[in-house]
């Protein structure tokens, strides 16, 4: 080969060294973007075929008995969706031998001062409550230190159904 040859040879090898760097990371940078894009819509539900299927949740609460009256205290319920599928509803049973109502004196789970429905939802890491004065059965009082039962029911928009079961002391409020 000529020394004509030889320069043509590496001017071209450099210009393709270039572009391949080029193109190299063009490619790097589109699989960055696709992966986030991937990513985030699955943690948005958008592919509900790989998405886990049914809710999940975490709930919590206290009962506080009022001072000065044994028969009634205060329930204050917690509920915290941890799953990606809407909390739609929340049903609260209390049982017959520790409280009047059985559902809990009609508490229902508030999210913003709305209780949960289709049209108020309760999303991925947002947290609903409410509270509301019980009364024991008639002829009981509720004693500190007692452990009052209550089972919190979410229902989710994928129509999954979970329950939880809450053992809470009474205690002075």
């Amino acid at each position: 080969m000529t020394c004509r040859h030889l320069r043509a040879l590496r001017l071209a090898s450099e210009e393709g060294t270039t572009i391949g760097k080029t193109l190299t990371l063009l490619i790097i940078f589109l699989v960055v973007v696709v992966a986030i894009v991937v990513i985030f819509a699955y943690f948005n539900g958008v592919f509900k075929f790989v998405s886990p299927s049914g809710g999940s949740m975490f709930a919590s609460g206290v009962f506080a008995i009022v001072n000065g009256s044994e028969n009634s205290g205060n329930l204050i319920i917690q509920v915290e969706d941890t799953s990606h599928v809407s909390i739609t509803d929340v049903v609260l049973a209390c049982p017959a031998t520790q409280f009047a109502s059985s559902d809990c004196g009609g508490l229902k789970i508030d999210l913003n001062g709305s209780p949960l429905s289709v049209q108020n939802p309760l999303r991925y890491g947002q947290t609903g409550s409410n509270s509301g004065l019980v009364d024991s059965p008639p002829g009981t009082t509720f004693t500190p230190g007692t452990a009052v039962d209550v089972t919190v029911t979410a229902t989710f928009s994928d129509g999954s159904i979970v329950s939880t079961a809450l053992i809470l002391p009474a205690q002075f409020g």
